[in-house]
């Protein structure tokens, strides 16, 4: 095997791990970290892989669809995930995820309740978790 097949195979796979296949529409998936200092989290988007494409009904529509799903997938962790409107770029499709979620779902993790709750070693949520 030459580094230029393994690498040519390494790239193939990458790019296919990160494809989404939706509504017969394919989106390259991207996640990173907001860079807006006022809405601090997650962003997460869909980035059709083919433009104009889709008419801007259709993507609203996946859109909507999209939210679902991922609220759904979500849900087990108690996180919300919101749309993201104000993308520059209006072929996306974004969805962000506030770091107070992570910041709840740590905590509940840890076995803290919420205010006036107790746990089962019978701390209330205000006290400090020995760890």
């Amino acid at each position: 095997m030459t580094d230029t097949f393994i690498k040519d195979t390494l790239k193939e796979i990458i790019s296919e791990a990160t494809k989404i296949n939706f509504a017969g529409h394919s989106f390259i998936l991207k996640t990173g970290v907001n860079e807006d200092p006022n809405k601090k989290g997650i962003k997460v988007q869909f980035v059709p892989t083919e433009f104009g494409t889709i008419s801007a009904t259709d993507q609203n529509d996946i859109a909507i669809e999209l939210e679902k799903r991922l609220e759904d997938g979500l849900e087990q962790y108690d996180i919300k995930i919101e749309r993201d409107r104000e993308l520059k770029d209006k072929t996306k499709i974004g969805f962000f995820i506030y770091l107070e979620h992570f910041d709840k779902m740590i905590r509940k993790a840890l076995g803290h309740k919420p205010a006036g709750e107790r746990t089962e070693d019978g701390l209330d949520s205000t006290d400090d978790v020995a760890l």
